[in-house]
């Protein structure tokens, strides 16, 4: 894997901007690009870039066989910031899912990750769904047992009528506590089963919108 320096230090005028741009990295499917671009909803002071959709899977399926490589993940984001010529105030984030993933495999992008200070992994055990029960549950105990694919079937029990961020972005506080809580080693990259590191990108969401700008979206918007 090559590495890149990842920002432009010179920033053009055409780059020079008052919004924050999130890049988003994420290997799930169609819940986790959702609920991020939910974001560019709340406030014109972030901008969220999903990976996946500028830089397709076929640019880079003639390289390598799997998308469950550090490769393949790494060399899509180091694309991707050749393509958009990100700025230092910038973010990139990994989301990524434990299921498919040996922890050999995430410690080599959390290493990547540490000569880049914008760069960031966050790891949901066993997959994003977790995530998204901290919004409504302060707990994950009853599930502790549960793969990626029942943790996703037991959520479209519990929220009737499919996913919708939407239904999720009111408990964003919620979520952000209860998954810190229950975040048993803080200190490390890796999260322990039925628990998830999501509420870093969450805190780093927030810093930039404002607890006040956000409390406003959704008592004059979303309930409108």
């Amino acid at each position: 894997m090559r590495k890149t320096r990842g920002y432009t230090r010179d920033i053009p005028k055409k780059l020079k901007r008052d919004y924050k741009l999130f890049a988003i990295s994420c290997e799930g499917g169609k819940r986790e690009p959702e609920y991020f671009s939910f974001f560019e909803q709340i406030s014109n002071r972030i901008k969220v870039d999903i990976v996946e959709e500028i830089i397709s899977n076929s640019e880079m399926r003639s390289k390598y066989q799997t998308k469950s490589a550090p490769k393949w993940v790494l060399d899509r984001a180091i694309k991707y910031i050749d393509s958009e010529g990100l700025i230092e105030e910038d973010d990139l984030w990994f989301v990524i899912d434990k299921d498919d993933w040996s922890n050999e495999q995430l410690r080599i992008i959390a290493d990547y990750c540490k000569d880049y200070p914008n760069w960031h992994i966050v790891i949901s055990n066993p997959c994003f769904e977790v995530w998204l029960y901290f919004h409504k549950k302060d707990d994950m105990k009853k599930f502790k047992n549960l793969k990626c694919k029942e943790l996703k079937s037991e959520l479209g029990k519990f929220e009737q009528g499919g996913y919708n961020p939407q239904k999720f972005i009111p408990y964003f506080f919620d979520a952000i506590s209860n998954a810190r809580k229950n975040d048993t080693n803080k200190k490390h990259f890796m999260p322990d089963n039925c628990e998830t590191k999501m509420y870093q990108l969450g805190e780093a969401l927030i810093e930039v919108i404002g607890k006040n700008n956000f409390k406003w979206f959704l008592s004059e918007k979303l309930q409108s």
